[in-house]
């Protein structure tokens, strides 16, 4: 769309008439007496603007008046660039006035004679005049003047959308007058929505309809005709407004009319006002139903008498079915095979227009009866990534543009400046609006550009433009942007740049000599090495927020102009001095420069810094008392600068100051008295300050304060008396501050408190402090879980008017439940997780006058209203909960309700799962209730369950900047994934767990989103991922490890995983039924494990020599093997040389074959170590060895008289030992029985042939160890000292003689052999 970036002119001149008459301008002309040259650029400039009208119109077609516009344009940023040079130099005083005047006045004249010869040269153009305000491009409205006609045919989707505006109209019937405003971006299908509706059939029903296309150009004598000529079919005599209305009432009066207001752009209340009343304000009783579509959701608010209906793109692939029905024309010569590929390559560019129907139609008018190799080349070409050439789409967003004031179109355009898709903090593009001059400096100022921007979060304020709202402002910014991508060849084109994009790119920026002094913002991105040309006089941002750890280059402190300054993680060790030399610097953010230790004395010098923020700088230790001097600074970022302890008192000075966030400064021990004199203050956040005992009495004076965070001061034991003081606090948060012991009696003064959180405040006597807090009102959420000391909820409750939530979790001993809670129509959620059961049965059998939730689950449900469909989820709006389960997300039935919960703003929430139901029809896509669902900045979990879409929203995306609090995510039960989000930039991130994808085949390095993944992840699961082929564990060619800290790995039931290109690192891992894992062979010597000490594997069924895996885990200490079902030990065994434990826990199936394999391996190394056999002599490092069989495996054992090994240990301990401990010596029972049971024992081993070679002597030690008295074991010992080779027969020989023992005593002894003690009834744990 060439010339469009031309119209930035006017918006450019509006800039340099505001610094002619500025203080500057004025100092300037008073001092070198230069009036008449000012007053000569001043009049130039004047004359020029009065044809900039008709210049940008014709500049669209006619290249000269482009060239002349863009030579206009750069002379006004010539002189506004001069004035802010001058103005440095007047305040640095480093100019005589003598040199001054000459430097001045030179330069003022040759701007002022380059001005006059452009300003000459408009006459060879012949421009018209323009002295009306209006900023209507005439043609582009009458081209694109609308009528009520529709081919329904070629409409896609809107059925819901029309179904819903339909049951809108025909609701509220009393009502005289609905005015349904449906709003949206151009090109998104506003005006065939009203279409549809327009021609409904039951739309037929009323009296009298009209269709009336209102365009940017207000009128409403214009409006009244249309519909007079419509309904009576002629306007002649109607000259005047007054004959217009009159016409009106007497065909509309006492009937019902539908009449539709397409396009309307007006924002004036008044005029919306007079076109209400000319339409609707009628003597007799009339139904008057007006739809009005815009494309500002400030129009629609101010002229709805309903919510307004915002308009969402179509799905992919309602877009595909409108491109498909264009591009390929019935009858069309194609071959199965051709079309099939065309069809591919179509449902990718359908995709790629984003749900906008207008993009699709060009798109598919384009491409209507071209081969495929043009399909592919729009598939694949810059239009995507650079700026769209669909000149069908840019007219109808032109008018946009044309209509905001100048300075909006100077704010949207340098929006462009950013890459597609990129997410920027609302507060951070402000305050670049102000460092570049578009608004004012006002700390407090928010301004929206009308819907150019999507908010994609409303906690954390990313903002991201649609992508043809993005092309738009790359074609209106034109040649002012430079883009250099270090991944792409770049030639410079010594374009007038004014921004710079830097991607990819190390070292020298090739441009920076061709015209530096112009540039005034650059953003660097993925940059490891910056150097800045010094001669960068003019620049005014620097953004180097998206680069590696690095330093500020040293010619920082050249940059005079410079007002915006983003360097976070950066590696000085303090704030470096030049910074402070920076005198017009409004934001600094040096956040997370972890070397920062002291800031220079000097930081006072930066008087008109707005934003500071050195959040995460965890070694800065202290503030100089030269603080004091930053009088302008509004927001104040010392978040986690946990070696912080104290403030210095000069922070008193700061009277500007709005935000002041001291959260995780764990060693503050006290705030300062001056700390009251922050007058304007109205956020503080001191949440975590742990060692914070005690606020400063002087905080009764901080009157504006709004918004208290104390959650985590597990110091703070008390407040004063004076804390009741701040009569306008309506947010306090004081979760788990455990030594906070009473409430002032003065709390109950805090009458405009909405949110109070006591959780976790162990020793706050609430016995007491109930009745107080039940004095607050104007309260809506009140959290008292995990209180031991609440034991009842007073009666006195009621008072709480305005209640809607209720925490009550984990309060264990609430011993009364007040009936008139009951009652409460205002409570709508009422959280009793881990209650006891008694107050559960209670809620449940109370009967509440609303519907009140409990929760933390919540379950979507869909509701009707006549033939109108809509979901209780909009009931969470007012929930404030720690924890929600949102289930059954399938029943939404539109993106405007889940938008109205707004989740973002939901501080307190720390665990959040967002399930839908698989495989069940949907009204809304998930793509874009996802989109909706944003979860606030401090959510620590996060499960996403049954989530149906193929691509993930922007916040998902973009998580490591927006969640920062994250520790544990499970993503379960997603059928459409293919790919996941970067969740590697997560620095918090600790658990991470994929469960049953069906179609995900590979985790690749995309998962990690750069270098620095996964820096604390500690715990990964795999489980049901049975398409999954490959995990490539090495993040980067250097062997960065994907998980470099990763402690328990557990993968289960993935039997196609490969690892490559060699094991993951882990200390402890747990494998089910992923037989590949375990059979792969890997690079000798490259794919050692050194890590993983603990292995647990279970349901593998390879055959023993199949298992490879321990080839490769020299470092394997403790080995675990579940249900395993072969006939021997894996023969790879041999090589877990460290292994100290192994247990094995053996299946046989029942198979006597296999069974009697292993008994004989069992007795094989149930002897002593010296004599074990064991599948090798390399596992000298074996202490531990369990082997056991399962239950039926047993059962066999016993009934066929057999005997297996439970444990056996590094020490001369063996299976005949256990039997013997298993034979006790009866009451009264010869000591001559008990021996030769113990030898019967020894015989009937040896009989059944488990190759036990029984040692007397070991067997006599036995004896002598088990279960003998005093009076048997001196026997004993008298008889075995005798000789130095005693035998077992020996001794039962000698015992005979002794006591006169007969062997016709046998029935005695088999009885004690074949009696076993109840140890010996199962052989678990007879050790």
């Amino acid at each position: 769309m060439a010339g469009v970036g031309e119209a930035l002119v006017s918006a450019v001149l509006k800039e340099v008439l505001r610094k002619l008459g500025s203080a500057v301008g004025a100092q300037i002309t008073a001092r070198w007496k230069l009036r008449q040259d000012m007053e000569s650029i001043k009049s130039t400039l004047e004359l020029v603007q009065a044809v900039l009208r008709d210049a940008e119109r014709r500049s669209v077609r006619e290249e000269a008046v482009g060239l002349w516009l863009k030579m206009l344009k750069n002379a006004a940023y010539d002189i506004s660039d001069m004035f802010d040079d001058f103005e440095v130099k007047l305040s640095q005083g480093k100019i005589s006035s003598s040199v001054a005047k000459f430097s001045m006045g030179t330069k003022l004249k040759n701007l002022r004679e380059k001005l006059t010869n452009i300003a000459a040269q408009r006459s060879q153009f012949g421009f018209t005049v323009h002295t009306c305000s209006t900023s209507t491009d005439h043609e582009e409205i009458k081209k694109r003047e609308t009528t009520s006609k529709i081919n329904r045919e070629t409409i896609v989707g809107r059925q819901k959308e029309k179904l819903e505006i339909v049951t809108l109209l025909a609701s509220n019937r009393e009502q005289k007058t609905l005015v349904i405003p449906i709003f949206g971006f151009g090109g998104i299908g506003k005006t065939t929505l009203a279409k549809l509706v327009f021609n409904d059939d039951q739309m037929q029903n009323f009296d009298l309809r009209a269709w009336v296309y209102v365009s940017p150009h207000f009128d409403l004598k214009m409006i009244g005709k249309s519909i007079i000529s419509q309904i009576k079919g002629q306007v002649e005599g109607l000259h005047d407004l007054q004959s217009v209305s009159n016409s009106l009432e007497e065909i509309m009066c006492g009937r019902s009319c539908l009449i539709v207001l397409d396009d309307l752009w007006e924002s004036s209340c008044s005029q919306l006002t007079d076109l209400l009343q000319m339409l609707s304000n009628f003597k007799k009783e009339s139904m008057i139903r007006i739809i009005v579509t815009t494309r500002t959701e400030e129009v629609a608010g101010k002229i709805g008498t309903v919510t307004p209906y915002k308009l969402e793109p179509l799905s992919d692939d309602q877009c595909w079915a409108l491109f498909k029905n264009i591009s390929f024309l019935p009858g069309c010569p194609l071959g199965e095979d051709e079309k099939n590929v065309m069809e591919n390559i179509g449902r990718d560019i359908a995709n790629k227009c984003q749900g906008v129907p207008m993009a699709a139609q060009a798109l598919g008018f384009m491409l209507r009866n071209k081969a495929v190799g043009e399909w592919k080349n729009v598939r694949d070409s810059d239009i995507w990534s650079g700026s769209s050439t669909t000149d069908d789409v840019m007219p109808s967003l032109k008018l946009s543009y044309y209509q905001m004031s100048p300075y909006l179109k100077l704010c949207f355009s340098y929006c462009s400046v950013f890459p597609k898709g990129f997410e920027v903090h609302r507060g951070h593009l402000i305050q670049q609006w102000i460092s570049l001059g578009f608004i004012p400096p006002s700390p407090d100022k928010h301004i929206t550009l009308e819907k150019s921007t999507r908010e994609d979060t409303k906690n954390s304020m990313l903002l991201r433009m649609h992508d043809l709202m993005h092309d738009l402002g790359r074609s209106v910014i034109g040649d002012e942007l430079l883009l250099v991508d270090g991944e792409k060849e770049y030639s410079s084109s010594n374009g007038n740049y004014r921004y710079a994009l830097v991607l990819n790119h190390e070292g020298q920026m090739a441009v920076c000599n061709d015209e530096p002094a112009k540039l005034r913002a650059i953003h660097f991105s993925e940059c490891p090495e910056i150097q800045l040309s010094l001669l960068h006089k003019s620049l005014r941002i620097l953004d180097l927020g998206k680069c590696p750890r690095g330093n500020l280059p040293a010619s920082i402190g050249k940059l005079k102009q410079l007002r915006y300054l983003s360097a976070p993680d950066m590696l000085h060790k303090k704030v470096p001095k030049l910074v402070t030399s920076l005198s017009k610097l409004i934001h600094l953010n040096m956040s997370g420069s972890i070397k920062i230790s002291t800031l220079p004395d000097s930081i006072g010098k930066l008087i008109s810094l707005l934003h500071l923020d050195l959040s995460g700088c965890c070694k800065l230790h202290s503030l100089p008392e030269s603080f004091g001097g930053l009088t302008n600074l509004a927001h104040l970022n010392l978040a986690n600068c946990s070696l912080l302890e104290t403030l210095p008192k000069s922070v008193g000075k700061l009277r500007s100051l709005l935000h002041l966030d001291l959260s995780g400064c764990r060693n503050l021990s006290s705030l300062p008295e001056s700390l009251g004199d922050l007058m304007n203050l109205s956020h503080l956040n001191l949440s975590n300050c742990s060692l914070l005992n005690t606020l400063p009495e002087s905080v009764e004076t901080l009157r504006n304060l709004l918004h208290l965070e104390l959650c985590g001061c597990t110091g703070l034991c008390s407040l004063s008396e004076s804390f009741g003081e701040l009569v306008n606090l309506s947010y306090l948060d004081m979760k788990n501050c455990y030594d906070l012991r009473s409430l002032p009696k003065s709390f109950g003064r805090l009458c405009e408190l909405q949110y109070l959180n006591l959780s976790g405040c162990l020793k706050l006597n609430l016995k007491v402090d109930i009745e107080t807090i039940c004095c607050l009102t104007k309260l809506q959420y009140l959290n008292l879980s995990c209180c031991p000391s609440l034991m009842h909820i007073p009666e006195s409750v009621n008072n709480l008017k305005n209640l809607h939530t209720l925490d009550l979790s984990r309060c264990n001993w609430i011993e009364r439940f007040p009936k008139r809670l009951r009652g409460m129509t205002s409570l709508k959620f009422l959280l009793i997780q881990g209650c006891s059961p008694w107050l559960q049965q209670r809620v449940r059998e109370s009967q509440f006058k609303n519907d009140m939730l409990t929760l933390p689950k919540f379950i979507v449900q869909r509701t009707a209203s006549g033939i109108c469909m809509s979901s209780n989820i909009s009931l969470l709006h007012a929930v404030h909960a720690a924890e929600l389960e949102i289930e059954c997300l399938e029943n939404v039935t539109s993106i405007e309700e889940a938008a109205a919960v707004n989740l973002a703003d939901k501080s307190v929430l720390v665990k959040l799962v967002l399930a839908w139901t698989p495989a069940v029809g949907r009204v809304v896509e998930d793509e874009g209730l996802l989109r909706e669902l944003h979860p606030p900045g401090n959510l620590k979990f996060l499960k996403v369950q049954g989530y149906m879409g193929t691509s993930f929203s922007g916040w998902m995306m973009n998580m490591a900047s927006c969640l920062l609090h994250l520790v544990c995510i499970e993503m379960v039960d997603l059928p459409r994934c293919e790919h996941l989000p970067p969740f590697g930039q997560l620095k918090n991130l600790e658990q991470l767990t994929l469960k049953r994808l069906p179609i995900f085949r590979k985790l690749g390095t995309e998962f990690c989103g750069g270098s620095g993944a996964f820096k604390k992840l500690r715990e990964f699961t795999l489980i049901d991922l049975e398409t999954l082929e490959e995990w490539v564990t090495k993040a980067s060619a250097n062997g960065e490890f994907m998980f470099p800290n990763l402690h328990k790995l557990e993968i289960c039931r993935c039997p196609r995983l490969r690892l490559k290109p060699c094991l993951p690192r882990a200390t402890e891992w747990r494998i089910q039924a992923s037989h590949e894992i375990i059979a792969t062979k890997y690079a000798v010597g490259t794919s050692f494990s050194l890590t993983l000490s603990k292995l647990h594997v279970t349901e593998c069924l390879l055959l023993s020599e199949e298992w490879a895996l321990f080839e490769y885990l020299p470092a394997l200490e403790i080995l675990e093997i579940s249900n395993y079902q072969k006939k021997k030990l894996p023969d790879s065994l041999v090589f877990l040389v460290s292994l100290r434990s192994l247990k094995i826990d053996i299946s046989t199936n029942n198979s006597q074959e296999e069974l009697c394999d292993w008994l004989v391996f069992l007795a094989a190394i149930s002897d002593d170590r010296r004599l074990a056999v064991f599948p090798s002599p390399n596992l000298t490092a074996l202490e531990n060895l369990e082997i056991s069989l399962n239950d039926e495996s047993q059962r066999w054992c016993k009934k066929h008289d057999r005997w297996t090994l439970q444990n056996v240990k590094n020490k001369p301990t063996t299976f005949f030992e256990r039997q013997v401990a298993n034979i006790q010596k009866k009451v009264g029972q010869s000591l001559i029985s008990y021996i030769h049971a113990i030898k019967q024992l020894a015989e009937r081993l040896a009989v059944i042939g488990l190759g036990q070679t029984l040692r007397d002597e070991e067997i006599i030690r036995l004896i002598l160890d088990h279960r003998l008295g005093s009076e048997d074991r001196t026997l004993v010992m008298s008889i075995t000292s005798c000789t130095d080779d005693i035998t077992l027969n020996y001794l039962y020989a000698h015992l005979r003689r002794v006591n006169g023992f007969s062997l016709s005593d046998t029935s005695q002894v088999s009885d004690t052999l074949n009696s076993p003690t109840s140890d010996n009834e199962s052989y678990h744990g007879s050790d």
